[in-house]
């Protein structure tokens, strides 16, 4: 599963202490807002309170009796006490709407925060770790995972708000009723003692067999989409579906459960509170012998438990789903801590001597303190030169491109290059589901079509790009499946032109090229003058070569040129002897 599994055997529960991960993953402006937002929900509730209030104190007027109690701000007439009312009703429907505005607005922000942490730590993991991720995986933490975490803190908002509420009113329902009050009290701790015993343990279990039931269908899922070609040409579709039914049936089960449990406190909750409030009713009855202050508690217990009731039910069904979405916000911690652990250490940068864009001093590489593969590289470089580096597949070519284009970096030694100076181009190009155009840009700033077409010549591509209906704007489709192999090497190759770059690492770039074409973009980069580094096992490769290497036991051992190169540099005795 790589670096980033949650042990299964790890207690999710927030009553645990918990909470600290919660709010250590929020930054001090986060935290503001989000209490806010909690705040802001409270305001809208105690808003009901006085409506509530205003309500009673209406229904006393309307029948000749005056408040119990008499304040400066207590309405003297029926009229002043039904524009009141409606003013508080009005001021309600807006707070509401701007309070759930602003609480959305920072959950939308909280999960661009958490998807942009979690791409950027991945992004800068060490290299060695980042290649035994699955892509597939990692895509779907920063997507899933990010929204779940947000979710769990509008759910925590939410959650306090409506007991800060509840609480109040049972204050209110205490005062007027000791009764009432404890009767309300009674349906929270039965419906807690529900919840705690009998639902939290399973959703647990629900949560933790999802996560793990989502991660094996999106491997699932990327193993056939990329293996589209093989699958068709071996027929061999029921393996695959049959994968991809059993881990969503078991994805299905557990995110039934998730939404079953808490629904059934909710329910119980609903009914239950319905029951309280029909005691509470006979409660007063039996109590009050005034049937006109009957009528007007009764009103005010109505406008109360409108908003009372159904806040109970969200308890309940929010304490349910913070379960299962505290194991996304675990999750997402423990991610970041690791990828703060593996984090490709930032190196100082180290330039070569005058004259020179490359230097290795006593350089040696290996994958996590195991067997080196690469043991004492020592090679400088001149400006303009073109080396062709050849040994058996596996040997540890393309680490050594690594290390100098910063990609790994040396157990020991010393790298000198300026690598703002570097173009990489491996054999397997990575394209944008995009435009030709944004494919060559790749990031850089927008470039005139002169200077693109300039690029797609000297890679061989222009012709290719004239003849497509949309010219620069063609789609290449996904990982390029619209190009062929070649193409895509050469798209990849202007690239790298494009980019003005002088250094140039070609890492088999041109392995999927017939040799004539292979000869004319060979020839159009070494005669640009800038400096490349060849990993070829093409024999006319040398042909293009200043100096030839092979790679054997983790060692480079020149090579006696037989060919002559393309264009002539003339190296100093003191090159000759570079490596």
């Amino acid at each position: 599963m790589g670096l980033f599994n949650s042990s299964e055997n790890e207690d999710p529960t927030l009553i645990d202490g918990d909470l600290r991960t919660a709010i250590g993953l929020l930054g001090s402006s986060q935290r503001v807002l989000l209490l806010l937002s909690a705040l802001g929900r409270i305001a809208v509730g105690l808003c009901d309170l006085l409506v509530a209030a205003t309500m009673y104190i209406l229904f006393l007027l309307l029948q000749g009796q005056p408040a119990s109690h008499h304040f400066w701000w207590t309405p003297e007439t029926a009229f002043s006490a039904a524009v009141i009312a409606t003013g508080l009703v009005v001021l309600r429907s807006v707070m509401e709407l701007s309070s759930s505005r602003f609480v959305f607005r920072q959950i939308q922000n909280l999960q661009i925060a958490f998807l942009l942490q979690l791409t950027e730590g991945y992004s800068c993991l060490e290299w060695g770790r980042f290649v035994e991720c699955n892509r597939g995986e990692l895509s779907g933490h920063a997507l899933h995972t990010a929204r779940e975490a947000a979710d769990f803190y509008h759910r925590c908002v939410e959650l306090t708000g409506n007991v800060v509420i509840v609480a109040a009113m049972t204050a209110t329902l205490l005062y007027k009723s000791l009764i009432a009050a404890c009767s309300l009290g009674f349906a929270l701790v039965v419906l807690y003692g529900v919840h705690r015993f009998l639902i939290r343990n399973k959703l647990q279990d629900a949560a933790i067999s999802r996560e793990t039931s989502l991660r094996n269908l999106q491997r699932h899922l990327a193993d056939m989409f990329s293996s589209g070609k093989e699958i068709r040409a071996y027929g061999n579709h029921a393996f695959f579906q049959e994968r991809i039914r059993r881990q969503a049936e078991r994805a299905a089960v557990s995110y039934g459960r998730i939404l079953l449990l808490p629904n059934l406190a909710r329910i119980v909750a609903d009914q239950g509170a319905v029951l309280v409030f029909l005691s509470i009713i006979v409660a007063v009855q039996l109590r009050q012998g005034d049937a006109r202050q009957l009528l007007s508690l009764l009103v005010f217990y109505f406008v109360l438990s409108r908003r009372m009731l159904p806040l109970i039910s969200q308890i309940s069904l929010i304490a349910g789903q913070l379960e299962s979405s505290y194991v996304n916000v675990r999750t997402v911690a423990q991610e970041l801590d690791k990828c703060r652990k593996y984090r490709t250490p930032q190196l100082p940068a180290l330039l070569p001597d005058a004259g020179l864009v490359l230097q290795m001093r006593k350089v040696t590489f290996s994958f996590f303190g195991g067997s080196p593969i690469l043991r004492n590289i020592n090679i400088s470089m001149r400006a303009g030169e073109t080396i062709v580096i050849r040994g058996a597949s596996g040997i540890g070519k393309t680490s050594l491109l690594n290390l100098i284009a910063g990609v790994s970096q040396p157990t020991s030694g010393s790298v000198y290059v300026d690598r703002t100076c570097i173009a990489y181009v491996p054999q397997e190009i990575s394209l944008l589901d995009d435009s030709i155009r944004n494919n060559l840009l790749f990031g850089s700033p927008e470039r005139k079509d002169k200077e693109i077409f300039r690029a797609l010549e000297l890679a061989m591509l222009d012709d290719f790009v004239a003849v497509q209906p949309l010219g620069l704007e063609a789609a290449v489709g996904d990982s390029g499946a619209l190009f062929s192999g070649g193409e895509r090497q050469r798209l990849g190759i202007a690239r790298a032109i494009l980019r003005g770059s002088q250094f140039l690492l070609l890492d088999e770039a041109t392995s999927a090229l017939d040799e004539a074409n292979e000869r004319r973009v060979l020839e159009n980069m070494t005669a640009s003058g800038k400096s490349i580094i060849l990993v070829s096992h093409r024999l006319h490769a040398p042909s293009f070569a200043h100096r030839v290497f092979r790679l054997e036991e983790g060692t480079l051992k020149e090579e006696m040129n037989q060919e002559e190169p393309m264009n002539e540099l003339t190296l100093s005795p003191a090159a000759s002897g570079l490596v």
